[in-house]
């Protein structure tokens, strides 16, 4: 497989420590423009075993992006349409992007477009859905009513909520009809781009089967999450940072063994070329992305249109 990945900072230097695990005969070319964070990226590169068996190389500004079978956007969601459509102009049609995917509901709308016209695969890294305690969880939940709560800290709502907006559509087999947002004062600085923002707060949404959200990011700490679970079958505590409690049948005992992207990005692919990926597609993801958008718009601006770009990443 021959991989383009754009962008080589926090994220995308993980996204190709993953690279590492791709079949032999691979290459992977690698577009930032930053030099500290080319650097930073080759040493978590070199870091990896196996990485020697495939091949890496930096791209120059300017240079074309035909001959990829498969593409990483791993930048900021500022610009990432035009990245999304310059991807598929090249002919990529296997493509892995962060979240958030877009500011706006607009640029959204547009790449489900964009995508449908050429039949690529899309998909959003949101890996909750790999986690095998959530597989296992999702047994219990799907198309009934439960209900999802879930506590962390100071880990950034704007930029890390759509992950459990995501897993409540996943665990129910559809998306929400309603989402609302209460955001926290003052906001935050964005470390990622100073032109954005972040913040903590709550997020609540519901579907149309009766299921229940409940999201808080509390400032002051930055404990990792813990989702309570209700459900017609029993409940469970599912801690990120140790076991899970639970009186459902099979789940109760292992950890939440979250994968890391510095080993996925490589299955992730494949699953996406192999059509086995359980991450949501544009269109899967479309509504609960939307309402997200609106719910955080209302909540800064005191108001909502498809076009109003939302100041997250």
């Amino acid at each position: 497989m021959r991989v383009l990945l754009i962008g080589a900072g926090e994220m995308g230097s993980r996204h190709l420590q993953g690279l590492a695990a791709l079949p032999a005969g691979s290459t992977v070319a690698v577009l930032e423009l930053r030099a500290a964070a080319r650097a930073v990226a080759l040493q978590r590169w070199q870091q990896m075993p196996g990485h020697d068996a495939v091949p890496v190389r930096f791209l120059e500004d300017g240079e074309g992006w035909g001959g990829f079978d498969a593409a990483i956007l791993a930048t900021g969601a500022s610009g990432r349409l035009d990245l999304l459509r310059r991807v598929l102009e090249a002919g990529i049609r296997t493509v892995l992007a962060e979240k958030v995917l877009f500011q706006s509901v607009a640029a959204y709308r547009e790449a489900v477009l964009l995508a449908a016209a050429v039949q690529a695969d899309v998909r959003a890294h949101v890996p909750l859905r790999s986690v095998p305690v959530l597989q296992r969880l999702r047994d219990v939940t799907l198309g009934k009513p439960f209900t999802l709560t879930v506590e962390a800290g100071d880990r950034g709502l704007g930029c890390n909520g759509i992950h459990f907006l995501d897993l409540f559509q996943y665990l129910g087999g559809q998306p929400p009809v309603a989402v609302a947002a209460d955001i926290d004062r003052p906001l935050q600085a964005n470390r990622r781009d100073p032109a954005l923002v972040e913040f903590t707060g709550t997020l609540t949404a519901g579907n149309a089967e009766g299921a229940r959200l409940a999201i808080r990011f509390s400032p002051g700490h930055e404990r990792l999450a813990v989702l309570n679970v209700e459900t017609p079958d029993g409940r469970a505590i599912i801690d990120q940072a140790g076991p899970v409690e639970s009186d459902i049948d099979g789940l109760a005992g292992p950890g939440f063994e979250m994968p890391m992207a510095s080993r996925m990005a490589a299955g992730m692919l494949a699953d996406i070329a192999g059509a086995a990926s359980p991450l949501p597609d544009l269109a899967e993801g479309f509504e609960t992305n939307r309402l997200m958008l609106a719910a955080y718009n209302r909540a800064l601006t005191g108001r909502h249109a498809d076009d109003l770009v939302c100041p997250i990443t």
